[in-house]
């Protein structure tokens, strides 16, 4: 659960960073937070961030009562750090180029990112976990 949790976090992070961003970053002088493109990309990570939390956190508190299974907890772990890559991954779009530059915490949240699809059980072992309990097998 530390992993799912750590992975919204950090999404969380780099997401509120990039909306600052760009409400200051102008292009075609306006704001960047003034294209519909723009508006609507943030409103789907916001929309996925809150559906990926309010998960997390209900498995976090099933863990605090001992109700926390093992599928569900690799559940967490799939969906919150796929769900981590995904949102800075669209953050480091939203950047341009600056994006690319590890001078940019951005850019940085990006390169740390994506091992966490890797440790704590890859991807691929949580859904065999989770695959293996949908069709009966252990």
């Amino acid at each position: 659960m530390s992993l799912g949790a750590q992975a919204i976090a950090i999404a969380d992070v780099v997401f509120a960073t990039t909306l600052d961003y760009v409400k200051e970053r102008h292009a075609f002088g306006q704001p960047i937070a003034d294209f519909q493109h723009t508006r609507f990309e943030l409103a789907q990570m916001s929309a996925e961030l809150d559906v990926t939390r309010a998960y997390v956190d209900q498995c976090i508190r099933a863990h605090g009562v001992g109700e926390l299974t093992a599928v569900d907890a690799a559940k967490a772990k799939l969906w919150a750090t796929e769900t981590q890559v995904k949102i800075v991954d669209r953050c480091v779009q939203m950047h341009g180029g600056y994006g690319y530059m590890l001078e940019y915490p951005v850019a940085r949240a990006y390169q740390d990112s994506r091992v966490q699809r890797i440790h704590g059980g890859t991807s691929e072992i949580m859904k065999e976990i989770i695959g293996r309990d949908l069709v009966g097998r252990r």
